[in-house]
């Protein structure tokens, strides 16, 4: 059970994320000092010390020892951190950054289903498999969660799949922000994902098959069709621009 000050001081994290994402407190700005914050948020500075070292690791504050602390440039916020993503989910996220997502993704995902096709193992494949039984079960019983939790499962095992150490750090780091991807996407009636169902089918047989080529065409497609979904058909300039260069 997390201890009382450890919920204060959660509180108090997020409510200064939030101030700092709405751009109440902006880039720059020196934001009140412990004894300060204490006061105006009635709790110990223990708790506020607690929360400004969260923010400093997520990059969203810059402390210096003996002065006070600042606002980071949006640029150096950890848009990878699940708490970042959340708060940003909170306030309402721009499509712009969905567009900066979508070609993260399309960087590294199309390749990782490439080194999937050809490194899998019999135990690969049967991950891919029970992940996508996961989808096509919430598909077809309506429910998002499930949904999300064998699509999640499905693109992890794929990673997994590649038996690259590096790339599957780099897929561990991601995770959080194709969680948020996947919720962004999502059809408000999951039973009609059921052409993503079929796709994902496709890629696992991709990779079944050692199909490095088709696998990394296949995953493409499903991003770029997820995308669509958000941002709309035709897609933004910018991922156009990015996608006929890739």
């Amino acid at each position: 059970m997390k201890s009382v000050t450890a919920s204060v001081a959660e509180t108090l994290t997020q409510d200064l994320a939030l101030r700092i994402m709405r751009g109440e407190l902006q880039p720059g700005m020196s934001i009140p000092g412990e004894n300060e914050l204490a006061v105006q948020y009635n709790v110990s500075r223990t708790s506020v010390r607690n929360a400004l070292q969260v923010l400093g690791a997520k990059g969203m504050l810059t402390i210096q020892a003996k002065r006070r602390s600042t606002v980071a440039p949006r640029e150096q916020w950890s848009f990878l951190d699940a708490d970042v993503l959340s708060w940003l989910e909170e306030i309402g996220i721009d499509d712009a950054l969905i567009e900066q997502l979508m070609i993260t993704r399309l960087i590294f995902e199309p390749n990782a289903a490439a080194m999937a096709a050809i490194n899998a193992n019999g135990r690969d494949l049967a991950d891919l498999e029970d992940a996508w039984e996961i989808m096509s079960q919430g598909q077809q019983q309506d429910s998002a969660d499930l949904f999300k939790q064998g699509d999640l499962a499905f693109h992890t095992a794929i990673l997994k799949a590649g038996h690259n150490p590096f790339l599957f750090s780099v897929g561990n780091a991601l995770s959080a922000a194709m969680l948020f991807s996947f919720k962004r996407t999502l059809e408000p009636d999951v039973t009609l994902t059921l052409e993503a169902v079929d796709a994902h089918r496709e890629l696992m047989e991709c990779i079944r098959l050692k199909q490095p080529e088709q696998a990394r065409q296949q995953m493409r497609h499903i991003l770029l069709s997820a995308a669509k979904k958000h941002l709309g058909d035709p897609l933004p300039e910018r991922l156009e621009h990015f996608l006929s260069a890739s």
